[in-house]
């Protein structure tokens, strides 16, 4: 459902993002274009953050209004925010949407029928454009409640999760039901560069709502010595160097400038060490591991578990309330603080935290989170009595790629996100010097991410 008829302005975009440096470039998979859960994001935007969106934007949609189905004057703006609300669907897929059909998002002078056929809905290939959907709030509406149907309904359709089929001469198996769904809207992967397909919305998809520094990357002010971390896409600032020192390693720190930082939310500080043990106004003590607290059941475990009376901070309710509340550490919990324990049999070594057993896979693994860490050897019984959980991975702000391979990634959350390409790489200020090459083994323990693009 596309009119293959993209202009040379959204052509040229994308063309000039991906050539202008090669030599490191994000991997197109046709097989897999955007989670599900990416797609139904409908909360991802509000109306002033599409407002926003549009106003940076060199296209004419930032002032134009229409009539919505009521016959009610309305913006772009809110047809987006309305129609994805209504649908459940990401309202950044219908703004991509309307720059891979038209390039309303960018082209600064379009016609008239730019806008009547907005998201090439009822416009299929070989035929004229139906009039029943012609109208700019018609396109985007039918777009998102279409799409809506096919992430529903996935197996009412030709094109399916798990099925192969031959798609611009390319055999093509779409993993999940959003990708399925893009090409039951858009059957074609690029036409071989000749037309608006689907390698043309993951472009614009990637170059519009990549993240910019994702989470767990370490941020420090250019005009001053103050350090942040990212998380749930906040910035968190470190109170002191000791503070940082414990918990962070001092390579992984990106020099931005105080603009760069004012994108981000202010987030609670992080103001103790990891594993600090904090003490409220009616006595009773937490430990902090994490961004979690745990209080301890007694003070005679606080012996046991290696600590003294002397190690203990006294705090305010207010501080002990920015961090998470987790299960009471009690006589009966293991390894609160971790440990490494190898079964003696199989060789395998376990992260124990929390009475949770976390494979290491290997020495890459093993050496990036616990290098001069002892291990203890432990018969395959012992290991049994704990639950497990999810493998360890690499710590998030690792750059790492595979031999080989141009792509570079940095862990996030336990994913590893693609860098679009080199040009994004550097205006990020990563350092060449921090990339890491594992094996391949070390990069599939980790799940794919959205691709880095720098952009807002």
């Amino acid at each position: 459902m596309t009119n293959c008829k993209i202009t040379f302005i959204a052509l040229f975009l994308v063309a000039t993002t991906l050539i202008s440096n090669p030599a490191l470039a994000a991997e197109f998979d046709p097989n897999y274009l955007i989670s599900d859960s990416e797609i139904t994001n409908y909360n991802s935007m509000d109306l002033e953050d599409i407002q926003r969106f549009l106003d940076k934007r060199p296209g004419t949609l930032k002032n134009y209004v229409t009539i919505d189905k009521e016959g009610k004057s309305i913006t772009a703006a809110e047809t987006f925010y309305k129609t994805a609300l209504d649908a459940l669907i990401n309202p950044k897929y219908l703004l991509v949407l309307v720059q891979k059909e038209m390039s309303l998002l960018d082209n600064p002078a379009p016609k008239q029928t730019q806008y009547d056929w907005a998201t090439g809905y009822g416009c299929p290939d070989g035929g004229g454009c139906n009039s029943r959907w012609q109208g700019f709030f018609k396109q985007v509406n039918s777009a998102a409640l279409q799409t809506r149907d096919y992430v529903d309904n996935p197996g009412n359709y030709y094109y399916r999760p798990g099925v192969t089929r031959t798609i611009d001469n390319l055999p093509v198996t779409p993993k999940n039901a959003a990708t399925a769904g893009l090409y039951s809207y858009t059957p074609h992967v690029d036409c071989g560069g000749n037309c608006g397909g689907n390698k043309l919305f993951w472009d614009l998809w990637n170059r519009y709502f990549g993240k910019k520094w994702p989470d767990g990357s370490l941020l420090q002010d250019e005009d001053s010595t103050a350090k942040y971390y990212i998380e749930n896409g906040t910035k968190r600032k470190i109170v002191s160097n000791s503070v940082f020192l414990s918990r962070f390693d001092p390579k992984k720190v990106i020099m931005v400038s105080p603009a760069d930082l004012d994108y981000y939310d202010d987030g609670p500080s992080i103001e103790y060490l990891n594993f600090s043990l904090l003490q409220n106004p009616a006595k009773e003590i937490y430990m902090i591991i994490d961004d979690t607290k745990r209080k301890i059941e007694n003070e005679e475990l606080l012996k046991q578990i290696g600590f003294t009376e002397d190690d203990i901070i006294g705090v305010s309710n207010d501080e002990l309330e920015m961090y998470r509340t987790e299960s009471n550490i009690t006589k009966n919990t293991i390894y609160p603080t971790g440990k490494l324990l190898q079964d003696k049999t199989t060789g395998d070594v376990y992260y124990i935290i929390s009475g949770k057993k976390k494979l290491v896979i290997n020495k890459e693994i093993m050496n990036a989170n616990f290098r001069s860490v002892p291990i203890e050897k432990v018969a395959s019984s012992e290991l049994d009595i704990y639950s497990p959980g999810n493998p360890v991975t690499l710590p998030d702000g690792e750059l790492i790629k595979v031999k080989n391979l141009s792509t570079v990634y940095v862990i996030s959350d336990e994913k590893k996100l693609p860098i679009f390409n080199s040009k994004i790489f550097l205006s990020m200020n990563y350092k060449w010097d921090n990339i890491k090459t594992v094996n391949q083994e070390t990069l599939d323990a980790h799940q794919l991410g959205q691709t880095i693009t720098g952009d807002w």
